[in-house]
């Protein structure tokens, strides 16, 4: 993968040298329909450091994206009388898991134990709309909104065997968060082959929800904790390269989660469903992923 980004990285700079034949005029007016298909490389970190007993799960993960964005949305062609345009951006990332933490007794007792190798995956699709704003003849700046979903599965169910017969039961889990990103995009023409953009979006949570698969555990069924304070912050740069209607690019991204602690969920007993038992909640954690996209252009 390494030599793919590259070559795809001087394809970014040399391949303007050969494309005078093929450039599009010199007014840098945006395409009417792009789509970019991407091939992602990352580094992800999930921690919930605040925990008497504290977790870290880091994974390598790769995955596809698929950006389609529409300009001047209402507008057979593109014009400066509309300047809108409307993106929709689609994400699946996985990746083998480990984790390093502990298991917790019934009466809080915590045993150091790793996993290594659990399933862990993500998918997003979020859709953006906004207007662009031409600033020169080689500049824009393009402010969005929309509405985001994001969903994760890490885990297995089974048993990890922590000595003296004790058995450290594992589960599955899925987050899932609707959210709201809020961005902004600075674009630079160099010429009209070559072009940079510089992105930052904030995403802010509308709703999460915790569900905890724990099928394995004594005196428990499946159960979900919401989680609706919280937010997530982007940063990318894509250097790109259009030879007519054709494109490659490479762009390092930074993805960030910070989520507060959840509302309370009761487990009730088992021969009891009325009486309570105990409550639990889905912790304050945060998540970093840092990578890079590879991809062409349409």
């Amino acid at each position: 993968m390494k030599k793919v980004v590259v070559l795809l990285l001087l394809a970014c700079v040399c391949l303007p040298l050969s494309a005078a034949s093929y450039r599009r005029s010199q007014d840098n007016s945006p395409k009417k329909h792009n789509l970019e298909i991407a091939y992602e490389i990352s580094d992800y970190g999930y921690r919930e450091p605040h925990m008497e007993y504290p977790i870290h799960i880091t994974a390598k993960k790769q995955g596809i994206s698929l950006v389609y964005t529409r300009v001047s949305v209402s507008s057979e062609e593109v014009t400066e009388e509309d300047p809108s345009f409307a993106t929709l951006e689609l994400r699946y990332m996985d990746g083998k898991a480990d984790y390093d933490g502990y298991f917790v007794d019934g009466y809080g007792n915590g045993t150091p134990a790793q996993l290594y190798d659990e399933k862990d995956y993500y998918m997003e699709a979020a859709l953006k709309i906004g207007r662009y704003y031409t600033l020169s003849d080689a500049m824009k700046l393009w402010p969005y909104l929309g509405i985001g979903w994001r969903s994760l599965r890490n885990g297995e169910d089974g048993c990890v065997d922590l000595g003296g017969g004790v058995c450290g039961e594992t589960y599955q889990r899925t987050s899932t968060y609707i959210y709201v990103p809020i961005g902004l995009k600075w674009e630079t023409n160099f010429g009209s082959a070559v072009k940079l953009s510089l992105n930052g979006q904030f995403d802010w949570l509308l709703r999460g929800n915790q569900s905890s698969h724990t099928t394995m555990l004594v005196n428990s069924t499946n159960f979900s904790n919401k989680q609706d304070k919280g937010y997530g912050v982007r940063a990318s740069a894509k250097l790109e390269t259009n030879f007519g209607k054709m494109g490659v690019f490479v762009e390092p991204f930074w993805r960030y989660w910070k989520i507060q602690n959840s509302a309370e969920e009761w487990i009730y007993n088992m021969s009891d469903p009325t009486e309570p038992v105990e409550y639990v909640i889905e912790p304050f954690n945060i998540t970093r992923e840092y990578g890079i996209r590879a991809g062409i252009t349409f």
